[in-house]
């Protein structure tokens, strides 16, 4: 019988902290399902349960780099040890040996943009540290006001465009800074947390919030085959009080977007001295608090560590499925260069891009 060891215990309890998240996201769930029931009155049907909508910073949502947006969004077990690994499973960033730095940027649907940014540091035997931002502008609307609501003033939703260009415009957007850790707890698993303040801005009102991930990456020992566990967005909900307070409503609780994600990669094809091919086929389970859960399917093909070609489908979306890319990455000495781009299908929403480029400084 094999012998279980102090590294074998070690291992099962950093693996166990993702698994008991997502059965305090399951009990929620299940207890705010059986008390809407309990509310509907006797003899009417309830209406289907439904978590979509519950949740607010949906930003927190959106892919990161272009590797993970051209691989389906998978974030859990795509680590390179590169910055990029801050922004999506922390526990990656242990596999950075020195200084790594990426920036991304996405137009998003109605002309929406979103910048992400990680610089993460190795310091041996104190672990790896990372900084993160990630930033979201809505652009500029046009200013409205509702006479019902507010009283008779000669500005009305109803009015033509040039009565509305009187009124001006406004912005808004979200950011999220987060202060990252990883470590190498044995050879096989590496685990990682983020600290994240979060800050969303429409007009002059404002709120902020802050939450936390959680990540494990695991070798099985098996080939290649990795697991790893995720838990993003664990914090308190929030109330929007100035807004609530300017519209003349109860503040209104605001929910973090929670999500538990388990994912699986293997290289297929292994690269070798004599054998410059990767095939890596990966996989990725998420199960938010504010919708269905969802599968993500990717393959990677990689020659000679330098040319990528990358493709992925997303499961159960509205509207989201294929997602196709590529990058090059040139090293040489102790620098590296990387540029990657992903395409995202989005149906009649048209589609999103994404390019990100990466730096790193070796010791």
């Amino acid at each position: 019988m094999k012998r279980f060891t102090t590294a074998t215990a070690v291992q099962l309890k950093w693996t166990m902290i993702p698994i008991i998240l997502l059965v305090v996201g399951f009990a929620s769930d299940v207890f705010a399902q059986r008390r809407f029931e309990a509310e509907v009155e006797s003899g009417i049907k309830a209406l289907p349960y439904s978590r979509v909508g519950r949740s607010g910073w949906q930003f927190a949502k959106l892919p990161t780099s272009a590797r993970m947006a051209s691989m389906a969004g998978i974030a859990t077990v795509l680590g390179r040890g590169d910055a990029n690994a801050a922004l999506t499973n922390p526990a990656s960033m242990s596999d950075v040996s020195s200084l790594s730095m990426s920036g991304s940027s996405m137009n998003w649907i109605a002309d929406i943009t979103y910048y992400s940014g990680a610089v993460v540091k190795s310091f041996d035997q104190w672990g790896v540290f990372g900084f993160s931002i990630n930033t979201l502008d809505y652009g500029d609307m046009v200013r409205t006001e509702n006479q019902e609501q507010f009283g008779p003033s000669g500005e009305t939703l109803g009015r033509t465009q040039p009565v509305l260009d009187g009124l001006g415009t406004f912005s808004g957007g979200d950011l999220a800074v987060g202060l990252n850790y990883a470590r190498r707890i044995t050879d096989r698993l590496q685990v990682g947390g983020t600290v994240k303040y979060f800050q969303e801005t429409l007009d002059n009102a404002k709120t902020g919030n802050w939450a936390i991930d959680i990540g494990t990456y695991y070798y099985t020992g098996i080939r290649s085959l990795r697991i790893a566990m995720l838990g993003q967005n664990f914090g308190p909900d929030t109330e929007f009080t100035k807004y609530d307070e300017q519209i003349q409503i109860p503040p209104s609780q605001v929910r973090m977007p929670m999500v538990f994600k388990l994912g699986a990669a293997m290289d297929l094809i292994e690269k070798a001295e004599d054998h410059p091919h990767l095939l890596t086929l990966a996989t990725e389970f998420t199960h938010p608090n504010d919708g269905d859960e969802k599968v993500h399917v990717a393959a990677e093909y990689g020659f000679r560590n330098m040319a990528y070609i990358r493709g992925g489908y997303r499961f159960n979306y509205d509207e989201e499925g294929l997602t196709a890319g590529g990058g090059l990455h040139l090293k040489r000495d102790r620098y590296g260069i990387s540029v990657d781009y992903a395409y995202i299908d989005f149906g009649r929403l048209s589609s999103v891009h994404v390019v990100t480029v990466g730096f790193e400084f070796g010791e």
